[in-house]
């Protein structure tokens, strides 16, 4: 039963069942055709016997109604013209429906629709044939030929001709009998071609079944071989790519929480590491309590953060923080964000600078999330700019049209060149880069969480940098023109 439920033998079946079907209707229509058509030339070559030797019998007859000749002479020739024919019988009537002569020397009795239905067809035609099929006295089929035999219009006898209809049909179904070998041989051979289309379509899938029980138990490496149709060829190509999707973002997975361990234990390790201190005696020494109790609160500060950035991240590329959008003018967001950093700027003896381009249009959006990557974008080029550094803020039309470009560009220490293509990873700066002295670590979330906002809006993000010449980070909107 579970093999008969397999999709390759379904699909087998349904080709056979259409095949046989379709063959065993065209085979019926053909076998029938085929007995019809042997009775027909049966019947026309019988005519046509019947007609030449009623020509022949049409003297003969005169012959017989003058006195001149007798029926003997009738039979006899009649038995010569059908010698070749030892099955054919004939019998002559006269126009009044008694027999003159029978291929058999017994007389049969007066035509009548009874016993000699085609006579009398024949006489009321106007064709002059008639035409019958009876079983004889033997239950042996017979096809009976009646044609009058006319001295130009005058009926001077009608002739007969009897023939067993069993030779013709054992012709037919020998014939019948080879179109259903035929026939077989045509089902055979859609039935292995069906098993082929079959296996054709349902290896493909079974392959496809195969590698996500695998992926199921837990492989991700596997993969299948695009086969088959081009319509399986194709899930098979979206099959790998969710299977490599799946095991970037798993091995991405692994990577974030391998890092968010690693920048959760660090603060956690001092938390603990203050708070034995001041168990064991740091208390008694106010100063050392003090500063332990500070760096306790700060480490706790940046666990909040941490926790607060993680959140606010696993939101937005969930879709769950999209929050309503309006039309927004940056430049007015991005003068608030260089009021707000201004003093922070001043304290980090860091020159902040902001150039904005007259007439840029707005631009549709949730203006809480596009304040908050001008902040993270400018609290980080503060962070990573030394004393007497410069971060300048620029709106300009973007590079394509209906967009427009924030830029952050600082002169820090700038990034490798085999780092740029990470600085959006999160966790980016637990393991390259530092803050300058004395500025508290962030929780290295900053410009993911920028990139996520970012393209949440349909827009780009991107960053240039060299080494020693500062970075330059850039956000292209989509604007309403």
């Amino acid at each position: 039963m579970r093999f008969a439920r397999s999709l390759n033998t379904r699909l087998v079946l349904s080709h056979l069942a259409v095949s046989l079907v379709s063959i065993a209707l065209m085979a019926g229509f053909a076998g029938r055709f085929i007995f019809q058509a042997a009775i027909g030339e049966t019947e026309h070559n019988l005519q046509g016997l019947a007609f030449a030797a009623g020509n022949a019998l049409e003297l003969p007859l005169q012959e017989l109604s003058g006195g001149t000749t007798d029926k003997q002479h009738i039979q006899d020739m009649l038995s010569r013209m059908f010698a070749d024919t030892p099955d054919m019988q004939f019998t002559v009537y006269q126009p009044d429906g008694f027999p003159l002569v029978d291929s058999s020397n017994n007389l049969p009795i007066r035509a009548n629709r009874a016993n000699a239905p085609e006579v009398i067809e024949a006489l009321e035609s106007e064709l002059g044939r008639g035409v019958n099929i009876r079983p004889d006295s033997r239950g042996e089929q017979m096809m009976h030929v009646a044609a009058l035999i006319q001295r130009e219009i005058e009926v001077t006898g009608i002739l007969r001709l009897s023939i067993p209809l069993a030779p013709t049909q054992q012709a037919a179904r020998q014939s019948f009998f080879l179109l259903m070998a035929v026939t077989l041989l045509i089902v055979s051979g859609v039935s292995l071609v069906g098993w082929v289309l079959a296996n054709n379509l349902a290896r493909p899938i079974q392959i496809l079944t195969q590698a996500a029980r695998n992926m199921e138990s837990g492989d991700l490496s596997v993969r299948v071989k695009p086969s088959g149709p081009q319509e399986l060829q194709l899930l098979a190509e979206a099959f790998n790519s969710m299977a490599n999707r799946l095991q970037s973002n798993l091995s991405q997975l692994r990577a974030f929480v391998a890092n968010a361990s690693h920048e959760l234990r660090t603060p956690l390790t001092v938390v603990k590491l203050r708070a034995e201190a001041l168990r064991e005696g740091a208390l008694e020494e106010p100063e050392v309590a003090t500063r332990f109790l500070s760096e306790i609160e700060t480490e706790i500060d940046r666990l909040v953060r941490m926790v607060n950035d993680l959140l606010d991240l696993s939101r937005m590329e969930a879709g769950m923080d999209s929050g309503k959008r309006t039309l927004l003018n940056l430049g007015a967001i991005a003068h608030e964000v260089y009021e707000t950093f201004g003093i922070r700027a001043t304290r980090a003896e860091v020159e902040l600078t902001l150039d904005l381009e007259p007439g840029l249009p707005p631009v549709l959006g949730n203006e809480g999330q596009l304040r908050r990557v001008f902040y993270n974008l400018v609290e980080n080029a503060i962070k990573y700019t030394p004393c007497k550094g410069q971060v300048e803020m620029l709106l300009r039309s973007g590079p394509n049209p209906n967009t427009v470009r924030l830029l952050v560009r600082d002169s820090g220490p700038g990034i490798a060149p085999e780092h740029l293509p990470h600085v959006f990873e999160r966790f980016y700066r637990a393991e390259i880069t530092q803050p300058r002295p004395g500025v508290v670590r962030g929780s290295g979330l900053g410009l993911a969480i920028a990139k996520s906002i970012v393209e949440s809006h349909g827009g780009e993000i991107g960053v240039s940098s060299q080494v020693g010449n500062g970075t330059t980070i850039w956000a292209d909107l989509p604007s309403v023109s």
